[in-house]
């Protein structure tokens, strides 16, 4: 239930009422978001290639293969998932920096993370109907970037300390 929730809320931004129901959830629920998030998206590439598993493979050689799957596959989706929305609230920093808004890098942490929702989706839905990759990613970043800097503009202005 809370999957559903955040993800409705995700569809919802960049409004303000979704955006601060998604910044009240806690860092370990918006990861174990994304991961779910992540893993239904890419099921069917994960199906995908265990059905086209070649039928020459040995028996350990394909058991191997089955174990790289189902753990490796899973934590690197998490790697991703850490590093990829860390590196891109890096940049929603330096648009705040540059909006001057009162945000803290948690704040970007979780709303780059639910931001993503959106891109994310419509970047599988492209590339499972033979768009090339570089319009996939230039959409990605194009609506990333205007959801975030609709919800940073959102955030009151930082005030001014006088010296």
């Amino acid at each position: 239930m809370v999957f559903f929730d955040s993800l409705m809320n995700s569809f919802r931004l960049p409004k303000k009422e979704a955006m601060f129901r998604l910044n009240r959830k806690g860092i370990t629920s918006t990861i174990g978001y994304l991961f779910l998030l992540l893993t239904i998206l890419f099921l069917p590439d994960l199906i995908g290639t265990i059905i086209r598993l070649d039928s020459s493979l040995t028996e350990v050689s394909r058991g191997l293969y089955l174990a790289q799957v189902f753990v490796f596959y899973p934590l690197l989706i998490i790697f991703l998932i850490i590093v990829g929305v860390s590196v891109f609230a890096g940049g929603a920093l330096l648009l705040r920096k540059a909006l001057g808004r009162k945000l803290t890098y948690q704040q970007l942490w979780k709303m780059t993370a639910y931001a993503s929702t959106i891109p994310l989706i419509l970047t599988v839905v492209l590339k499972n109907i033979s768009v090339p990759d570089s319009i996939s990613a230039l959409l990605y970043f194009t609506i990333f970037s205007f959801l975030m800097y609709r919800m940073i503009m959102i955030y009151p202005k930082a005030s001014r300390k006088r010296s």
